[in-house]
C-alpha cells in the first residue's frame, strides 16, 4: 500500500510556503494491518537505512508485531514527482501532500507534526514548530506578523 501525508493549515497569515526541513523525521502512530496492534509515537526517519530480515532490500523503518511473527512489517519514505510540495499560500484550508509512504503490514493512523520551514511574504525564513498546532512571529522586513493557526494531517492511499 501506498499513502500519502497530507496536511492542512486552517489559517495562515502574510505566508508565501511552507515546507519540510532538511531531515525532517516523521512522528506517527502505526497500525498493523492485518490485526489490531497499534504502536504509538513511532518516529520514522528517510535517513535511516535498515536491512529487511530475509530480502536484499531495505527499510527507512521496519518491525515485528509480536516476537513469534516471521514476517517484518516496514515502510520506506519516498517523494512522489508531481504529486508531493510544499505548501503556498493558496493553500489556505486544503489537504496538500508533503510526503509518501510505501507501507507493508503496517498502516500509518496519525501523525503528529513538528518542525516545518515557514518561508514569509516578505521573504524571511523561519523554524516554526507546529506540534501545538500553532504558530506565529514577526517578519521585520515586512513589517507585519506571520502565523499558522490549525493544522491537520490525514493519510490518502495513492495510486502510484
Amino acid at each position: 500500500m501506498f499513502v500519502l501525508l497530507c496536511i492542512k493549515l486552517e489559517e495562515i497569515e502574510n505566508v508565501e510556503s511552507v515546507s519540510l526541513p532538511p531531515g525532517a523525521h516523521f512522528v506517527m502512530t502505526l497500525k498493523n494491518s492485518v490485526g489490531e496492534d497499534v504502536r504509538e509515537n513511532v518516529v520514522v526517519d528517510p535517513g535511516e537505512q535498515h536491512d529487511l530480515d530475509n530480502s536484499r532490500g531495505t527499510a527507512n523503518f521496519r518491525l515485528k508485531w509480536d516476537r513469534s511473527s516471521k514476517h517484518q512489517a516496514y515502510m520506506n519514505c519516498e517523494a512522489v514527482k508531481g504529486v508531493t510540495r510544499d505548501i503556498k499560500a493558496d493553500d489556505a484550508n486544503k489537504f496538500v501532500p508533503i510526503m509518501g509512504f510505501e507501507c507493508r503490514g503496517l498502516e500509518p493512523v496519525s501523525y503528529q507534526p513538528e518542525t516545518f520551514i515557514v518561508k514569509s511574504k516578505g521573504g524571511q525564513t523561519f523554524e516554526a514548530d507546529l506540534s501545538e498546532g500553532e504558530w506565529a512571529d514577526y517578519d521585520e522586513k515586512l513589517g507585519e506578523s506571520v502565523s499558522i493557526m490549525g493544522i491537520e494531517a490525514m493519510f490518502k492511499v495513492h495510486k502510484k
